[in-house]
C-alpha cells in the first residue's frame, strides 16, 4: 500500500464532510447517517488510519488522526463521531491476539465498541458464549464487527475477572432501533442484544491489561506504530476533543457572521455597530481560541510520548489529558448556548446550525469519557498519589 500523507487524509475528511452535509436534515429525522455515506467513508479509507502498517493499514499519528475528526465535525458533530469511531476503534483491535487482529483486518469492514462491561459469559471450550444487552452502540449499523462489555477471566492474563472486549460480527447480535436521543442524533448509536453467541479467545480483549502495560495479547507487533507507542485511553479519547473543537470553529464563524447582517430594527442599527455586540464576539472568539489552544495541547503531549516511546505513564500523567479534554468540552458546550443567546430566537429553530451544534456539544460533554466531575476528581486523586479513573 502506498504511504497516505498527512495532506491526503485532511483532504478525504473535506471530501467526507461535504458528502455529509448533504445528508444532515435526513439523519437527524431518522437517527442516522445513511449507508451510502458510510461507503464514502470506506472508500476514503479513515477506518485504516491508525490500523498497523503490516495489515494494510496507514499507521498515522494523534495529529493527523485529530485533524481528520477536526475537519468533519466543522460540518457535523454526528458525522465526526462516526468518521472518529471508524479509525478509533481499529486501535484495540491492535490489541487482540494476532489471529483476532488478522480477522477482522482482512475483513475490512468497520468496528463497534461498547465498553460497559454488563454482558454476561458463559466459559466454554475454546471462549466463551456471551449473551446481554447494551446501549449507545454507535455506528452499528455502519460496522462489521463490535466489542462488546463482559467481566471475564482470560486465560494466560494475570488479574482475574476484568473489564473485557468481547468480539462477535454483528450478523450475530440483533439491533434495537430505538435511538431517539436529544443530540448526536446523525450517530445511530442504537442498543444492541445477543444470546449465547460463542467467542473464541482471540477475540477477547482484556482491556485492564492493554490500558496497564499498552502491549497487544499475544505479543507480535511493530513498536514502531504510533498506537504501541502512546498510552492507550489518552489515545483513544483525543477525537472527543476535536469534535469539540470543529463544532466551536463552526459556532464562532456562524455568530460571527450573523451578528453582521443582524439588523437591531428598534435600536436603529446593524447589531454589529454595537460596542456591547462587538465586546461579546470578541470573547466567543477568545474563548474559541482557548479551546483549541487546549486540544493543541493535548496532542502535542500525545507527539511527545509517541517520539519518546511511553506507552506506560504514570496515573497523573495518564489522568491529566482526562481532566484537559473534560474541561474544554464543556467550555465548548456552554460556547454553543451562549452563541444562541446572542443571536436570539432565530438561531433556535429546529434545525439551524446552532441548535444542533448546541444539542451534540451537550451530548458530548456528558459522554462518560467526558464527565466533567469523574475526570477530574480522578486527575486530583492521581496528583495525591491516588488510582485515577477505573477505565480511563
Amino acid at each position: 500500500m502506498s504511504e497516505v500523507t498527512h495532506e491526503e487524509m485532511v483532504a478525504r475528511a473535506e471530501h467526507i464532510a461535504r458528502q455529509a452535509d448533504l445528508e444532515i436534515a435526513d439523519a437527524e429525522r431518522r437517527g442516522g447517517f445513511s449507508l451510502a455515506l458510510r461507503e464514502v467513508v470506506h472508500q476514503a479509507q479513515i477506518h485504516k488510519l491508525l490500523r498497523p502498517k503490516r495489515y494494510g493499514g496507514f499507521g498515522m499519528g494523534p495529529r493527523t488522526f485529530s485533524e481528520v475528526v477536526r475537519v468533519v465535525a466543522k460540518h457535523n458533530a454526528s458525522a465526526a463521531w462516526l468518521v472518529y469511531f471508524t479509525a478509533l476503534h481499529e486501535q484495540w483491535v491492535a490489541f487482540l491476539h494476532p489471529k483476532g487482529r488478522q480477522e477482522i483486518y482482512d475483513s475490512d469492514g468497520f468496528t463497534a465498541d461498547i465498553f460497559f462491561p454488563i454482558g454476561k459469559v458463559e466459559y466454554v471450550e475454546g471462549g466463551v458464549k456471551l449473551s446481554g444487552q447494551w446501549n449507545w452502540g454507535s455506528g452499528v449499523k455502519w460496522d462489521t464487527w463490535i466489542g462488546l462489555g463482559a467481566m471475564v477471566e482470560v486465560p494466560g492474563i494475570e488479574g482475574g475477572p476484568q473489564p473485557c472486549l468481547v468480539t462477535v460480527n454483528t450478523r450475530d447480535i440483533e439491533i434495537v432501533g430505538e435511538w431517539d436521543p436529544f443530540g448526536l442524533r446523525g450517530t445511530g448509536s442504537h442498543t444492541v442484544r445477543c444470546e449465547n453467541v460463542f467467542v473464541p479467545w482471540h477475540m477477547v480483549l482484556p482491556l485492564a491489561h492493554v490500558k496497564k502495560t499498552n502491549q497487544p495479547v499475544g505479543g507480535d507487533w511493530d513498536s514502531s506504530t504510533p498506537i504501541y507507542r502512546i498510552p492507550f485511553m489518552p489515545l483513544f479519547c483525543v477525537g472527543f476533543g476535536a469534535i469539540a473543537v470543529g463544532v466551536s470553529q463552526r459556532i464562532a464563524e456562524e455568530v460571527k457572521r450573523r451578528v453582521r447582517e443582524r439588523q437591531r430594527v428598534l435600536y436603529g442599527m446593524k447589531e454589529w455597530e454595537s460596542p456591547i455586540a462587538q465586546r461579546n464576539v470578541a470573547e466567543l472568539l477568545a474563548k474559541k481560541d482557548a479551546i483549541e489552544a487546549l486540544q493543541e495541547r493535548y496532542v502535542q503531549q500525545l507527539e511527545a510520548w509517541d517520539a519518546a516511546n511511553t506507552p506506560v505513564v504514570s496515573e497523573a500523567e495518564r489522568n491529566r489529558p482526562n481532566a484537559w479534554r473534560s474541561l474544554l468540552c464543556t467550555q465548548a458546550s456552554e460556547l454553543a448556548f451562549r452563541g444562541i443567546e446572542l443571536l436570539g430566537g432565530a438561531a433556535t429553530t429546529r434545525g439551524d446550525p446552532l441548535e444542533i451544534a448546541a444539542r451534540d456539544l451537550f451530548m458530548l460533554r456528558i459522554h462518560v469519557g467526558q464527565l466533567y466531575d469523574d475526570n477530574m476528581l480522578a486527575y486530583g486523586r492521581a496528583e495525591y498519589g491516588l488510582p485515577g479513573h477505573p477505565l480511563l
